[in-house]
């Protein structure tokens, strides 16, 4: 499928997915939002991908909505369809996602930065939310993922004053999990992507699972949960090679299976 506003390059199971509007920053539109669910939907129908990587073109990852490109004659709806459905879609897919930020990641786009499981920033990115200095508010999940990041008061800082962040910076508040010196992203997101590789994909997908669960769920529930997830690991392949290198006293080699 050819797309207009994004890339997609496969490097085995390794996908990664480029916002490509440079010249605007990688502003998302409603062609923009469209191409990346049904590219995510089908990626994950086919079930060869084992890491997803979403990154921008140019000098952002993205500055957020275009305001010129995305009126519509009903808001909810179109804010359901595009940036909602992007967020659950992450957030339900069972391979890691990994935001490899570039460069601007502000507004909508630090909504689905804070969406990935992984955030790995270029020294030079930049991080923040000033939709309120600019008569909006968040509306894809920056107010519910800061709070469980950073905490409730700075949460209230970052959003309601509009604060830019540093990569430094978010690295030091847990917003970030790896700063790349300058010129160095690509190499550190796909040290990490390596790394993921390497591990039983399934067993990734199903801690995935739980966390996402146990963010909304009492404790009760939560290790009911976690219980089914295990047991249902016990028919992987994985599983068994990881028993097979254990009584073998071997390194074990997953598949993804």
């Amino acid at each position: 499928m050819t797309y207009q506003q994004i890339n997609c390059r496969r490097e085995g199971a390794i996908a990664t997915v480029t916002l490509n509007r440079p010249e605007k920053l990688n502003a998302f539109t409603f062609v923009m939002l469209a191409e990346l669910n049904a590219l995510l939907q089908q990626l994950s129908a086919e079930g060869e991908m084992r890491v997803l990587v979403l990154t921008g073109a140019g000098r952002a990852f993205s500055a957020g909505d275009d305001l010129l490109g995305m009126g519509g004659s009903d808001p909810a709806e179109d804010i359901r369809r595009g940036h909602h459905r992007l967020v659950l879609g992450l957030r339900a897919l069972r391979v890691p996602v990994i935001a490899a930020l570039n460069g601007y990641t502000l507004g909508a786009g630090f909504d689905l930065a804070l969406a990935c499981d992984f955030r790995v920033a270029s020294e030079e990115a930049e991080l923040g939310d000033v939709r309120a200095t600019r008569a909006m508010c968040s509306m894809a999940g920056a107010a519910y993922w800061l709070p469980r990041m950073v905490g409730v008061a700075r949460a209230t800082e970052i959003l309601l004053l509009g604060e830019r962040i540093s990569a430094t910076r978010a690295f030091e508040l847990g917003l970030v999990n790896r700063v790349a010196p300058r010129g160095e992203l690509d190499g550190a997101v796909n040290a990490l992507a390596t790394q993921l590789l390497r591990l039983p994909t399934g067993a990734l997908g199903a801690q995935k699972a739980c966390l996402e669960f146990g963010l909304r769920h009492e404790l009760p529930a939560a290790l009911e949960n976690e219980m089914q997830e295990l047991i249902q690991g016990f028919a992987r392949e994985d599983w068994h090679e990881a028993i097979r290198a254990f009584a073998g006293k071997r390194s074990p080699c997953f598949t993804g299976r």
